[in-house]
C-alpha cells in the first residue's frame, strides 16, 4: 500500500470552536447511554472519530482530552484516566487518515483492527487496578466470566473489551461514516467516500 499525505481541510477558528464542543456533546451523550441504560458498549468515542477525521489527530486528541474532564467533573475524578485509551484511538486513526490509509474500506477496518489492542491495554489496566475490573456497568458480567476462565482480572478486562471495542468501534464507525455522507465532499478526504480537499480542488481547476 502507497502511503501518501492527505491535506486536511482548513478549519477556521470559529468552526474549530463548534467542532470540539460538538464532538464532545456526541460522546458524552454516548456516555449517557451506555451508564442510564447498561448498553454493554463504550459509546464514548463517536464524536472524537468525526472530529479525528474532518481535523486529524491533534484535533481528535484535544476531543477526547476534553470529554474525560467533563466526564471527570461530572462522574468522579478518575473518569479523566480515560483519555488514555481514548487518545490512543485519536492518534491512531489520526495518523492514519493522515497517510490516507483509511480512504478506503479495507484500510479503516485495518485501523480499527490495530488500534484495539493497545487501546484495550490501556483500558484494561485502568480497570484493573482503579476500579478492581468492576464499575457496575454493563460489561461487569463479561467481566465475570472471563476473570473466572483465565483466573486473572486484568487478563479478563482485556479480553472483554477487546471484544466489546470491536463492535463498539464498527457501530460507531459506520454511524459516523453515515454521518459523513451527509457532509460536503472536503470533509470527507479521510473516508472511504473520497472527498476531494481544497487543495485538490484548486490543483484540479489549475490543470
Amino acid at each position: 500500500m502507497k502511503l501518501e499525505k492527505i491535506q486536511f481541510p482548513k478549519i477556521k477558528p470559529a468552526y474549530l470552536a463548534a467542532l470540539v464542543p460538538t464532538c464532545v456533546a456526541i460522546n458524552y451523550a454516548g456516555t449517557m447511554i451506555r451508564q442510564n441504560l447498561g448498553v454493554p458498549l463504550f459509546l464514548d468515542t463517536g464524536g472524537t472519530l468525526l472530529s479525528t477525521f474532518i481535523g486529524g489527530p491533534w484535533v481528535g486528541l484535544l476531543t477526547a482530552f476534553v470529554t474525560k474532564v467533563i466526564t471527570a467533573l461530572t462522574n468522579g475524578p478518575a473518569q479523566i484516566l480515560g483519555v488514555i485509551p481514548t487518545g490512543i484511538i485519536a492518534l491512531i486513526v489520526g495518523f492514519a487518515a493522515k497517510y490516507g490509509i483509511t480512504r478506503t474500506w479495507g484500510g479503516l477496518i485495518l485501523t480499527l483492527l490495530v488500534l484495539q489492542p493497545p487501546a484495550c491495554i490501556a483500558s484494561a489496566y485502568i480497570y484493573t487496578y482503579i476500579y478492581g475490573g468492576f464499575t457496575g456497568g454493563g460489561l461487569d458480567i463479561m467481566h465475570a466470566v472471563f476473570a473466572k476462565a483465565t483466573s486473572s482480572i486484568l487478563a479478563s478486562s482485556f479480553i472483554s473489551e477487546l471484544v466489546t471495542g470491536l463492535l463498539d468501534k464498527t457501530v460507531l464507525t459506520i454511524v459516523v461514516m453515515l454521518i459523513f455522507r451527509a457532509l460536503p465532499e472536503k470533509y470527507r478526504v479521510a473516508t472511504p467516500f473520497k472527498g476531494k480537499s481544497e487543495d485538490e480542488e484548486e490543483e484540479e481547476l489549475a490543470e
